[in-house]
C-alpha cells in the first residue's frame, strides 16, 4: 500500500515485477513463536516422539520456504490450499492420523486428571505408533498459519494456535517456563511486525492489544516465578482469595492452616441448619485433609493421587465409595436402617459439603473424583443411625457372612482401597516422626487399635491442657513439635492434629477433619423433624482412622467432647488386626489384577465415535474456511476496482471515484461535504460531456472521496468498521 499526495490509499500491483527476497523480520517472528510452541508441546504431551529442537528446526525450514513462496502468485492461495490438503489427507488417512491425535488427546486428559483430581477417560482410538504422522500434520498446519501471519501481519491467522496455548498457561495446566515467555514475546513481535509492503498489523487495534500482551507477559512471568516469591506472601494471598470466594466473615475454622494459629474466636453466628429424623449426636464432616506439611494440613496432592485413577474408576464402577463405606458394609449384611437428614448451609465455608458418617446411597457422591476426602454439597441425604455407627458389630457381621458372594466381592474392593490408604494416610514429616519417637518412647511390639487408642488418650491427658486462647507462634517450625514440646496448650485443632499423627506413627491410617459437631445433650432438646441451628460455636476439629472392612470412623480426643460412648469403643472393638510403628518407609500400591482386566472394558470410544465427535468440528471448520474464502474473494475484487481507478484515464477515474464516494455515503448518516456540488458537476462532465478532464480536476474528486471516507469512518461504530471493511468491502 502507498498513499498519493491527497492521502488516498492506492494498491500497488507490481509484485510480479519484484525480485524475491528473504523477509528476515517475518522469519524471526516465526522462529520465536515456533520455538515457544514446540517447547510447550513437548512439555504438555510426553508421548511426542521428537525432541523440541528437532521439531523446531524442521518447522523453521518449512517456514523459510513458505515466506519465499508467499511472494509469488500462488502465495495468496497457499494457506487455504495447504489447510485444505491437510484436512483431506487427515480424512483420507484417518486410520493412521486419528489414532495419533487420540494419543495426544490422552496425554492432555492425563494432564487434566493430575491438575483437577477428576477421572477423565482415555480415548480408545489411540495408538502411539501413528503419533509421528499426527505430529507432522500438526506442525505443517502450525507452520502454514504462523508463517502467513508473520508475513501478512494478520493476527487472526495465528489465533488458532496462540489462544489454546495462552488458555492452558493461564489455567496453570502446565508450566509456563521459557516456552510461554517465547510465545508472548513472539506475539508482541507479531504485533509490531510490518509486512514487506509496509502495512502494519491489519484489522487489529495494536495500540490496545500491545499493552494487554505486555501485562499478560508480566503476569505469566510472575506466575512462573511463584516458587521464588516470599512464601508468606503467597500463602496470605491464597488464604484471602479462598476466604473471599468461599468463606463468610464469621467462619472460625483454620481450613488446615496451622501456621501462627491464633486463639479460637468462636461466634454465635448461625452456620448450618440441620433437620434429622431422629435427633442425636452427630459429626458433620466438612473438609478432610490427608497431608501434613509441618505447618498445616492439605488435601492429597492431585498429581500424586492421579496414579490411582484406574483404582478409583474400578471402585466407583462397582459402587464402592469411601464416603459411604460404613453404610455400604452394613447394607451387605442386610442390617442397615437409613434415616433422613437435611442440611442447609447458612454461613459456613461453601467450598465443600457437610455430611454425617455412614452416608447411605451414592446419589450425592462425586463419582468422577480420585479419592474420597470430601462430599459435594447436598441438602438432603440418608445416613445410618449413630454418630459413631456400630462399626464393630458391622465388622462381626462381615466376618460371619464373608462366604457370601456379594460380601467377598466387597471385601476384595475394600482390600485394594485399604492398600491405597496405607500409602497415602500414613505419611509424616521427619520432624513430626522424631517428636513422637521422643515423646511416646514406644517399643517395636505390635498393638491392637484398642491399645493404640488407650495410649493416645493417656498421653494427651497428661501432656496437654485444653485452652481456646492458645496461640501457636511457631513461625515456620513444626506445629506438632511446638504443641507437644513447648506449649502444651491447645484446643480441638491441636488435639486432632496430635491424634492423627500419633495414629500414623503407630501404623494406623488416619486423617484430620474439620466440620461441625452436635453433642448428645444438645440433640436431646429437639424433637424429630425439628430444625437444629448449628452456630460457629459448633465448629470442631477431630481425627478419624480407618477400620479394616468398615471404613473411617471418628476419633474424639478433645477434652469436653469425649463421652462414655467414645471411651467404650476401644474395649468393645473385635478388631484383631495389629499395627506396627511407622518406619516412614512407604511402598507403592500394587493394583489388583481385576483392575487390569477391567481396563479392557473401560473405554467405549471407537473410530465411529470419533467421527461423531469430529463431524461438528469439521462442519465448523468448513464454514470458517468458506467464510474466509468469501471475504478473501470480495477483498480481491475490491482491490482490483481500486487498481482499475489508479490505472484509468482522468475521465474514467473521476466517474469511478465519485461513484465510490456516493456508495460510502449510502452506508452512513454523514451529510454531503460543502464541495459535493462541485464534485457532482465534475462527475456529470466526465460522464456526458466531450470536454477533456484535467489532472487537477481528478485530484479534486480524489480529495472529495478521501474526505467522505474519513467522515464515514468517524461516524461508524467498531462493528460497522469491521463489517464494512471485511464483508461489504467499502474501504
Amino acid at each position: 500500500m502507498r498513499k498519493n499526495e491527497n492521502g488516498l490509499q492506492w494498491i500497488v500491483t507490481e509484485t510480479a515485477q519484484k525480485k524475491l527476497h528473504f523477509p528476515w523480520g517475518a522469519w524471526v517472528v516465526c522462529a520465536v513463536l515456533t520455538v515457544g510452541f514446540c517447547l510447550l508441546l513437548t512439555a504438555a504431551f510426553p508421548s511426542v516422539p521428537y525432541p523440541w529442537w528437532a521439531m523446531t528446526a524442521a518447522a523453521i525450514l518449512v517456514q523459510a520456504a513458505l515466506l519465499i513462496v508467499y511472494q509469488t502468485r500462488i502465495g495468496n492461495w497457499l494457506v487455504s490450499a495447504g489447510i485444505g490438503v491437510l484436512l483431506l489427507l487427515s480424512l483420507a488417512l484417518n486410520k493412521f492420523v486419528l489414532p495419533g491425535f487420540g494419543t495426544l488427546a490422552n496425554d492432555f486428559l492425563t494432564l487434566l486428571t493430575k491438575k483437577t483430581g477428576k477421572i477423565y477417560l482415555d480415548l480408545a482410538a489411540a495408538d502411539a505408533q501413528f503419533l509421528p504422522l499426527a505430529v507432522t500434520v500438526l506442525l505443517l498446519a502450525v507452520s502454514l498459519l504462523l508463517s502467513r501471519s508473520a508475513w501478512s501481519g494478520r493476527m487472526l491467522l495465528a489465533l488458532p494456535i496462540l489462544l489454546p496455548c495462552y488458555a492452558t498457561l493461564l489455567l496453570g495446566l502446565f508450566p509456563i517456563g521459557i516456552g510461554g515467555g517465547l510465545l508472548i514475546i513472539g506475539t508482541v513481535l507479531l504485533m509490531v511486525q510490518h509486512t514487506a509492503e509496509g502495512e502494519a498489523l491489519a484489522g487489529i487495534p495494536a495500540q490496545l492489544i500491545l499493552p494487554v500482551l505486555c501485562a499478560a507477559l508480566c503476569l505469566l512471568i510472575g506466575l512462573s516465578c511463584q516458587d521464588k516469591l516470599n512464601t508468606d506472601m503467597v500463602e496470605t494471598m491464597q488464604t484471602q482469595l479462598h476466604q473471599r470466594h468461599y468463606d463468610s466473615d464469621t467462619n472460625s475454622m483454620p481450613e488446615g492452616n496451622l501456621k501462627n494459629l491464633p486463639a479460637w474466636d468462636k461466634s454465635d453466628t448461625p452456620a448450618l441448619e440441620v433437620t434429622m429424623e431422629q435427633p442425636e449426636k452427630v459429626y458433620l464432616r466438612g473438609q478432610v485433609y490427608d497431608t501434613y506439611t509441618g505447618t498445616g494440613w492439605k488435601a492429597a496432592d492431585t498429581e500424586e493421587t492421579a496414579q490411582y485413577e484406574d483404582l478409583f474408576y474400578w471402585l466407583h464402577e462397582a459402587g464402592f465409595y469411601g464416603q459411604s463405606q460404613i453404610a455400604l458394609a452394613d447394607g451387605y449384611t442386610e442390617t442397615a436402617t437409613p434415616l433422613s437428614m437435611t442440611i442447609r448451609n447458612l454461613s459456613a465455608c461453601s467450598a465443600h459439603g457437610y455430611s454425617p458418617y455412614a452416608v447411605y446411597g451414592s446419589e450425592t457422591l462425586a463419582a468422577d473424583r480420585i479419592g474420597d476426602t470430601n462430599l459435594p454439597p447436598a441438602e438432603s441425604l440418608y445416613y445410618l443411625k449413630g454418630s459413631v455407627p456400630d462399626w464393630y458389630q458391622i465388622q462381626r457381621n462381615l466376618s460371619t457372612a464373608q462366604s457370601r458372594e456379594n460380601i467377598e466381592t466387597y471385601l476384595s474392593k475394600e482390600q485394594a482401597y485399604a492398600d491405597y490408604l496405607r500409602a497415602v494416610d500414613l505419611q509424616m514429616t521427619q520432624d513430626s516422626w522424631a517428636v513422637l519417637q521422643r515423646q511416646l518412647k514406644l517399643d517395636t511390639q505390635t498393638r491392637t487399635i484398642s491399645d493404640i487408642r488407650t495410649i493416645i488418650f493417656d498421653y494427651l491427658r497428661e501432656a496437654m491442657t485444653y485452652d481456646e486462647t492458645a496461640r501457636t507462634m511457631n513461625g515456620s517450625g513444626d506445629f506438632l513439635q511446638y504443641t507437644l514440646e513447648r506449649s502444651g496448650h491447645g484446643y480441638s485443632v491441636h488435639y486432632a492434629t496430635a491424634a492423627v499423627l500419633m495414629l500414623r506413627y503407630m501404623g494406623v491410617p488416619a486423617r484430620y477433619v474439620e466440620g461441625y459437631y452436635l453433642s448428645a445433650e444438645d440433640a436431646a432438646r429437639y424433637k424429630a423433624g425439628e430444625t437444629i441451628t448449628l452456630t460457629e460455636e459448633n465448629a470442631h476439629a477431630w481425627a478419624e482412622y480407618y477400620v479394616s472392612g468398615v471404613g473411617f470412623v471418628p476419633f474424639e480426643v478433645t477434652p469436653g467432647y469425649i463421652d462414655d460412648e467414645e471411651l467404650s469403643l476401644g474395649g468393645d472393638s473385635p478388631d484383631e488386626n495389629t499395627y506396627e510403628n511407622n518406619t516412614q518407609q512407604f511402598v507403592e500400591v500394587e493394583q489388583p489384577e481385576e483392575i487390569n482386566e477391567h481396563k479392557q472394558d473401560r473405554f467405549t470410544f471407537s473410530l465411529n465415535a470419533h467421527y461423531l465427535l469430529l463431524l461438528p468440528l469439521l462442519l465448523i471448520l468448513l464454514l470458517i474456511l468458506l467464510l474466509a474464502g468469501c471475504i478473501f474473494h470480495r477483498r480481491r475484487v475490491f482491490r482490483k476496482k481500486m487498481a482499475a481507478i489508479d490505472a484509468a484515464n482522468d475521465r474514467e477515474a473521476i466517474a469511478m471515484r465519485y461513484g465510490y464516494a456516493v456508495c460510502l455515503l449510502r452506508h452512513s448518516a454523514v451529510q454531503f461535504p460543502e464541495d459535493a456540488a462541485e464534485a457532482a458537476e465534475l462527475n456529470q462532465k466526465a460522464l456526458f460531456s466531450t470536454q477533456e478532464m484535467t489532472p487537477e480536476q481528478r485530484k479534486q474528486v480524489d480529495s472529495f472521496a478521501v474526505r467522505v471516507l474519513d467522515a464515514c469512518k468517524g461516524s461508524w461504530t467498531t462493528w460497522e468498521k469491521i463489517r464494512y471493511r471485511l464483508w461489504n468491502c467499502l474501504y
